[in-house]
């Protein structure tokens, strides 16, 4: 069936294989997808997102699966080549007297010493081996892209909670713009009613929106806490250490305006995960076609060779050599109910991950179409709410000056200013949540920044 030289071929092809699988184990590193962060043209993003891919729990957690799933294929590997273990004994033996019939005397002790090696090699003629081999290879695949997945939303974590701080700091900053204004109205409408032109009631109605505006301010400040604190525990380090750029209050990034990101169900299939799962599927199969080649027989070349004697001292001298070496078929005949069930398991999770892959992909497109819109929808409220911005700013100063002239009454001061605090705090918080739409689009595409 086979020749010697083809045996002989075959053998150091699998030697070369198993090789270049384990010299191919090189250490993990954290490396993320993409530059989505890079490209919003903020540096302390920048440091925190690449701090937390070097020392997060969760990327060191999936680095080291990736590391097990490639220990397994080496370990799978070496079924390519044979098997050979070294073996010794030492055996002292006496038969007993009803063993041999007519024995009258107790024969003396045997000694028995045996060195040696023995061999195995399985030929893997109906390619168990060999799909056991490439199951393994796609399960390194699925581990890598489940660590790329991790990279991904690690890094969508943090970029989301830093869009978040930074929204938190800009509403904290228009409350406390806004308090000053009405800490000057206040102001003048006191130097009003002491010089007998104005109200009581529009004293106190005054103050009474400036306590309103300071209320405010303590649960913002208890928000930019909480972030920061996020931000430290995603990092991997405490609030107290956390960089001195991340302390310092800092504008949210410029969004751009529309964003290019080509066919959605063609993106989707490059998400890690829809790729992850994708590999689970491929290597399932794979075990499925490893575990039907158990119902064919198996074709092994075994050895062993060595030295027995019954003195120790004689163990090594001419006469004493054993060899044995043939090929071995063996083939599981009353053995098949197990095989089928072993078949049967390996089809059973076949079609799981089969299933799985079309859950995965759907969701993947489902969250890629809504973060698209999301993020439209987000961009185009920014933009009208700016314009609300500018011309309630214009208007509270028209109500102003228009007060101070005395051509209209204080309600329509406070009204204006009401408005112009409604707005920009509404600016702020759709400035976020356009940012923190942004960082929905980058993680639904699976970290491939698109095209502005």
């Amino acid at each position: 069936m086979y020749s010697a030289l083809g045996m002989h071929r075959k053998l150091w092809y699998h030697i070369a294989t198993v090789a270049l699988l384990i010299a191919c184990a090189a250490p993990v590193h954290a490396q993320a997808r993409g530059s989505f962060w890079r490209e919003i043209g903020d540096s302390t993003l920048v440091t925190l997102v690449d701090e937390a891919l070097r020392s997060s729990p969760s990327t060191e957690s999936a680095e080291a699966r990736l590391m097990g799933a490639r220990a397994s294929r080496r370990l799978a590997a070496l079924d390519f080549v044979p098997s050979v273990t070294a073996t010794g004994s030492a055996i002292r033996s006496q038969q007993s007297i009803a063993q041999i019939p007519g024995l009258t005397s107790q024969l003396p002790h045997q000694d028995l010493y045996d060195v040696g090696f023995d061999a195995n090699w399985e030929l893997d003629v109906f390619g168990r081996v060999q799909r056991n081999v490439r199951a393994q290879s796609a399960f390194v695949t699925s581990a890598e892209h489940a660590l790329e997945d991790v990279q991904v939303s690690l890094a969508s974590e943090v970029a989301r909670t830093y869009f978040e701080l930074r929204g938190a700091e800009r509403q904290l900053a228009v409350a406390r713009r806004n308090a000053e204004n009405q800490e000057r109205t206040v102001s003048l409408t006191t130097d009003r009613l002491t010089a007998g032109r104005g109200t009581a009631f529009d004293t106190e109605r005054a103050r009474s929106v400036l306590q309103l505006t300071l209320a405010a301010m303590p649960t913002i400040e208890s928000q930019i806490v909480a972030h920061r604190h996020r931000l430290a525990t995603l990092i991997g380090r405490t609030a107290g250490a956390l960089p001195a750029s991340v302390l310092a209050s800092a504008d949210l990034p410029k969004l751009p305006d529309s964003l290019r990101v080509g066919a959605t169900d063609e993106l989707v299939r490059r998400r890690p995960d829809v790729l992850q799962a994708e590999r689970q599927v491929a290597a399932n199969g794979l075990l499925v076609g490893s575990a039907r080649a158990d119902y064919m027989p198996r074709l092994s070349i075994g050895a062993s060779a060595g030295y027995s004697s019954t003195r120790f001292q004689s163990l090594t001298s001419n006469g004493n050599s054993r060899l044995l070496i043939g090929p071995v078929l063996s083939f599981p005949l009353l053995d098949i109910g197990r095989v089928r069930q072993r078949v049967d398991i390996a089809e059973a999770r076949s079609d799981e991950a089969r299933v799985q892959y079309t859950a995965t992909l759907l969701q993947a497109t489902e969250e890629a179409e809504t973060a698209l819109v999301a993020y439209d929808r987000a961009h185009a409220r920014v933009m009208l709410l700016t314009e609300a911005v500018r011309a309630s700013t214009h208007a509270s100063e028209l109500a102003q000056q228009r007060f101070e002239a005395g051509l209209t009454d204080f309600f329509q001061v406070l009204d204006a200013q009401r408005t112009q605090l409604d707005a920009e705090t509404q600016l702020a918080s759709a400035h976020t949540t356009a940012a923190t739409a942004l960082v929905a689009v980058y993680k639904s595409v699976g970290g491939v920044w698109p095209v502005r």
